[in-house]
């Protein structure tokens, strides 16, 4: 397991409405009623799952932009989806 993770720095003043990949660090993954959960309510956002999220062993990476970050907090957290971490992984620019 990497014990380094280089990630960016989420700028909550960006209003840009620019989609970046923003990765939300969910306990449970490994569970499938966590997974099939999840899968609905980013359908019922309007997440189109297959073109925006990824979903992977410890979370979901979605292509969204930075101000839908507390609803979608506020909607996983209602639906008593426990969340551990929300960052932007790093990505240089080659």
């Amino acid at each position: 397991m990497n014990k380094i993770l280089l990630i960016n720095r989420l700028n909550p003043q960006d209003y840009s409405g620019d989609k970046v990949k923003v990765f939300f660090l969910i306990g449970g993954m490994n569970l499938p009623s966590v997974e099939n959960r999840l899968i609905d309510l980013l359908n019922k956002l309007g997440i189109d799952t297959a073109k925006n999220a990824i979903l992977k062993y410890n979370g979901v990476e979605l292509d969204i932009n930075v101000q839908q970050i507390p609803s979608i907090v506020n909607i996983l957290s209602s639906e008593k989806i426990a969340i551990y971490g929300i960052y932007q992984p790093y990505n240089p620019d080659l």
